[in-house]
């Protein structure tokens, strides 16, 4: 019964029915779509052992981005996706928020919903916040969103919707008790086909789709781990079924757009919001490190738009686009003038749709600094990246596993509220690595996967980025990262707000 289930979901979500379109005046619809702990190795155009189709049709009949850079960890890529700002500009630069910090992203930061609800936008959000929620102003619904349905912090359970035994599932304010058994991103799907079929078409509509998969716990419908006999290493076996999941849930929501007669209007664009963790089964193969480091592997994922309105489709685009430019792109999109908001991301929109050169040649890939004086920093211009300080605790090159033996320490553990150094897995103290301020120079584009490290070799160019990031470090904004705080911690079985206050 479940491989008949599997065959008869794939041959619903392949074929998409063709829909009336939309008026040419009306302000496109934008889904805006991110995978979690998604790496360059696990999807389908990098790894033919991955089943996703839906994914790589909509990337074959759009545009496919190999050059398409995050955060090196969650709660920074998707603050910098939110708000077209570097997040050392607004403090989030660290790491992953904790589930018991006192903190989230600054109230003082207008984010992209809001923005876009002012000019007549339904703005709706479904899966993972993670930006904070210790503070009612914090939460999603109160940061422009005309509804969220998900969860609040970064790694529940994908099939009970709890984290450490407490419920942690909202609609709005309201928890939704009635759950446990659907698979988080089933559960999503629905909800966003339910927005989807039910929204005005007078208005244009932003639909925020961030999976909670493929993050930990590392858990997949059984039917889907099946689709895997080939793959040897049980974890990994299960990770690639829930790939798979965010492919079928994908489909859903394209399908759910071209019979409601919104897809002809609508722009499309998926990223994943870091590299793979190599703990947990993701995979950067042959880029190096994994999530939480400098290297590509921790930064460069798999993205794509499509979209009826592109000029040009059908291609690979190899031009530099920054999670920050995700903001500034949809907003000229929808009419919204932004040359005066100061974002740090760039108007991409003739890049995606011509094919033209990328806005940008530069870009952070992060900047942080403890009170000790230790740093970490990466910059890219051009065909170059500079790292100065410590690229994180992940050095290596990352096959995927062979066989149950082979395995990376996990050191991190997100929900250990005693143990701060456990949780601080960005680990920017230069010392620990033994050399107080480390540099790497690297040529990405002739070797992008990090093997040959040129900073003895071009000295002028290494000052030349050392000078840059000192610029750019004028400019800093301390990590807003407190340690958590046993207020936080549920003491009636669910996640609650209202127990810091909002800055």
């Amino acid at each position: 019964m479940a491989s008949l289930r599997v065959v008869a979901l794939f041959l619903v979500l392949i074929g998409v029915a063709v829909s009336a379109p939309a008026s040419e005046s009306t302000p496109p619809n934008i889904v805006f779509i991110v995978a979690d702990d998604v790496g360059f190795n696990d999807i389908s155009w990098h790894n033919s052992d991955i089943l996703t189709p839906n994914l790589a049709k909509l990337a074959g009949e759009g545009v496919l981005l190999e050059r398409s850079y995050v955060q090196p960890v969650c709660s920074p890529s998707r603050s910098a996706a939110l708000t077209g700002l570097y997040p050392y500009h607004m403090g989030t630069q660290r790491s992953a928020y904790l589930p018991c910090q006192p903190t989230g992203l600054s109230v003082n930061f207008t984010l992209l919903p809001e923005r876009l609800r002012s000019v007549g936008y339904s703005t709706h959000a479904v899966g993972k916040w993670h930006l904070g929620h210790c503070a009612p102003e914090f939460l999603p619904h109160n940061r422009g969103f005309d509804s969220f349905y998900g969860v609040w912090n970064g790694r529940e359970d994908h099939f009970t919707h709890t984290l450490n035994g407490s419920l942690d599932l909202r609609s709005n304010d309201e928890p939704d008790w009635d759950q446990s058994g659907v698979y988080s991103t089933e559960l999503f799907a629905s909800r966003a086909e339910r927005i989807i079929s039910e929204h005005n078409k007078s208005k244009p509509l932003f639909l925020y789709l961030p999976f909670l998969a493929a993050h930990q716990p590392v858990q997949s419908p059984e039917e889907l781990e099946e689709l895997y006999p080939n793959i040897p290493n049980d974890l990994r076996r299960t990770f690639s079924g829930m790939v798979t999941a965010i492919d079928l849930a994908v489909g859903r929501v394209v399908e759910s757009l071209k019979a409601s007669g919104l897809y002809e209007n609508s722009v499309i664009a998926f990223i994943s919001d870091n590299g793979g963790n190599v703990t947990a089964a993701g995979n950067n193969w042959p880029l190096r490190g994994f999530k939480s480091t400098l290297w590509e592997g921790g930064t460069r994922t798999p993205a794509f738009v499509v979209s009826p309105l592109l000029q040009k489709t059908g291609y690979v685009s190899s031009e530099l686009i920054h999670v920050t430019d995700w903001a500034p792109t949809f907003l000229r999109l929808a009419g919204v003038d932004t040359s005066d908001l100061n974002f740090d991301g760039v108007d991409q929109w003739e890049t995606l749709s011509t094919g033209s050169l990328s806005a940008r040649d530069e870009f952070v890939y992060n900047i942080d600094q403890r009170d000790d004086g230790d740093f970490s920093a990466a910059l890219r211009q051009g065909d170059m990246k500079l790292i100065w300080g410590s690229p994180g605790r992940y050095n290596d090159w990352y096959p995927v596993p062979d066989s149950n033996g082979d395995a990376v320490q996990d050191l991190s553990d997100a929900v250990n509220i005693d143990n701060e150094d456990e949780v601080d897995v960005m680990d920017v103290s230069a010392s620990r690595h033994g050399d107080p301020q480390p540099v790497y120079l690297f040529n990405v584009t002739a070797d992008p996967d990090e093997r040959v490290d040129l900073a003895e070799q071009m000295p002028d160019v290494v000052k030349r980025m050392q000078d840059r990031v000192l610029e750019l470090m004028e400019d800093l904004v301390p990590a807003d990262y407190p340690k958590q705080i046993i207020d936080g911690y549920p003491t009636k079985g669910l996640w609650e707000t209202g127990w810091c206050d909002a800055h």
